[in-house]
């Protein structure tokens, strides 16, 4: 399991608070970015070398294709050459990893391991937008390169995201303000993504590992693919609600990656416009809108849209297993687009059934993501008889007790915020009941948290 020590966050924040405090108004941005360089290298060494390299070439590239639009392709080229090179030359299955390695324990004589860097996707993406907006003329290209490095390097954005773009992230860049609002509003965040995490993510983490290594098969195995999906969530965002909350508190606001209550879509649609938000649309915005524009007649829609779901899986990682899984997602949309689920009678009894028919072929796509061979996952669902491990979920009781006791009171919250980010739902309550809800919520921390550090599973990808 991949986890941020809470020390070096809590280091960062003071760190930076501190350098802040040095600056004047129109230079705190700099503050950000040494405490962002110092604290990446901290994690990635002397690879950090290699992304100021990177940087400064995206800074470069931004003034010739303001001169010469016709180079953007040349452009985006360059500056992929290392992700791809990344991607193709992993270190291995993905879930195996996350379970048994540390992320920074690589094979350092391979000449491909100087692109294996933590947050280069984000980072690559990141320049990849920059570059076309300016080819858009959406932005002026940055005339301070220190800007765009921040841009890029941004230590709360640099692992997970958000995505973000450049229009929207250096203006606020240049107005950094801490006060007692932002202050509150960040820790309100970063309480909540504690308690996802900690609570929920690393308990269920837990309950998968046990699950895995038995004999479960039949149609109880789909019971890992429900786990692995609850856990995904949980963890993925709940790292994002920590990081929002740290940049909150620089007056700084990333923008929301998950819906609310995601979970409970009631469609393949719905769910893929509320998860994982700023990458598809990085995606829909950079490739598929690209490509649509040649497509006058509308006659290859479906196809663009399955070759996008495609691109996000291989982004995920280069193995036949998440081509497939890429394309089911794509496929599945497709079918939903046809039959278009909303024309069917019964609006209430449609939403609970899109419920239950989500989440059924949600474990199955989440089996398929952390499965390493297709041909077992088969041989185990459909093949061998079904079997449950009694006496493993019996000692396991207190745990699970746990996971659902802590994922009532997340859902609870969600449901009465409705579309508020957790910080302004909490800002709308009375004074008595915001405090009776941090009180709460640290006090499960403490009792029911399992490891003092932040679990991220995306830090592999």
């Amino acid at each position: 399991m991949v986890e941020f020590n809470l020390l070096l966050i809590i280091l960062y924040i003071a760190c930076s608070i501190v350098l802040l405090a040095l600056f004047k108004k129109e230079n705190k941005w700099k503050a950000l970015l040494i405490t962002s360089l110092v604290f990446y290298y901290i994690l990635v060494g002397y690879k950090i070398l290699f992304l100021i390299l990177l940087a400064y070439i995206i800074f470069r590239l931004g003034f010739v294709i303001q001169r010469n639009l016709s180079k953007i392709r040349l452009g985006v080229l360059c500056i992929l050459i290392p992700l791809i090179i990344y991607k193709t030359t992993g270190t291995g299955f993905h879930f195996e990893n996350y379970t048994s390695k540390d992320f920074q324990i690589l094979e350092v004589l391979r000449w491909s391991s100087l692109f294996q860097i933590i947050g280069l996707s984000y980072f690559t993406f990141n320049g990849i937008s920059y570059l076309i907006d300016i080819k858009r003329k959406y932005i002026k290209p940055e005339k301070n390169f220190f800007l765009v490095l921040l841009y890029l390097i941004y230590f709360p954005t640099i692992f997970s995201g958000p995505l973000h773009r450049a229009k929207y992230l250096i203006p606020q860049f240049k107005n950094i303000s801490i006060s007692d609002t932002s202050i509150s509003k960040g820790m309100r965040l970063i309480l909540w993504g504690l308690f996802k995490n900690m609570v929920i993510a690393q308990r269920i983490f837990i309950l998968i590992n046990v699950l895995s290594n038995s004999e479960i098969s039949g149609p109880y195995y789909l019971i890992l693919g429900l786990l692995f999906f609850f856990y995904l969530y949980c963890n993925f965002s709940s790292f994002i609600d920590f990081f929002q909350g740290i940049s909150q508190i620089f007056g700084i606001q990333l923008k929301d990656n998950f819906r609310n209550r995601v979970y409970f879509s009631s469609s393949r649609q719905q769910f893929w416009r509320g998860w994982h938000i700023t990458l598809n649309e990085w995606f829909r915005d950079y490739f598929f809108f690209i490509l649509a524009k040649y497509d006058k007649k509308r006659k290859y829609t479906y196809l663009l849209l399955l070759i996008t779901f495609i691109l996000i899986a291989l982004w995920h990682e280069f193995t036949l297993t998440l081509l497939i899984w890429g394309i089911c997602n794509g496929l599945w949309i497709i079918l939903e687009k046809k039959v278009n689920l909303q024309r069917l009678p019964y609006p209430k009894v449609r939403k609970v059934t899109g419920y239950i028919y989500h989440l059924l072929f949600s474990c199955i796509l989440a089996l398929i993501f952390i499965s390493p061979d297709l041909m077992y996952l088969i041989k185990t669902i459909f093949i061998n008889s079904a079997s449950v491990p009694k006496e493993i979920i019996y000692r396991q009781t207190n745990n699970i007790a746990i996971i659902i006791f802590a994922f009532i009171i997340m859902d609870y919250h969600y449901s009465k915020a409705g579309n508020k980010r957790f910080d302004e739902y909490l800002q709308s309550k009375s004074l008595f009941n915001r405090w009776f809800i941090y009180i709460k919520l640290t006090l499960i921390i403490l009792v029911f948290s399992l490891n003092a550090g932040v679990d991220n599973y995306y830090t592999l990808f």
